[in-house]
């Protein structure tokens, strides 16, 4: 979320005793007031982090991997005889087991 703050008028307006308030004229306001602008962060954004999320639980969970395992799946990959299972894979990522 990005709140973003905006003083447009930052001059200093002492109050006025209430005797001499007068009801407001149906005029157009004079635009000397603060803005708030709030958004939402994009769906970009949002994919980005749950993609970074992913990424940081999925390298805490493999802990340590042996050299020797890298190099078998390196070369069974090269050689094409590796052929991963998405379903497992996402499983996996998403803690189902």
């Amino acid at each position: 979320m990005n709140i973003t703050f905006q003083a447009m008028n930052t001059s200093y307006r002492p109050s006025v005793p209430v005797q001499s308030r007068r009801a407001p004229q149906p005029q157009k306001a004079r635009g000397d007031y603060d803005t708030v602008n709030i958004r939402r962060a994009s769906a970009a954004d949002d994919d980005e982090t749950f993609a970074r999320m992913l990424a940081r639980r999925t390298a805490a969970q493999l802990g340590s991997v042996s050299q020797e395992r890298v190099q078998e799946l390196g070369s069974r990959i090269a050689d094409g005889s590796y052929a991963p299972d998405s379903q497992r894979i996402a499983g996996r990522m998403l803690g189902l087991g």
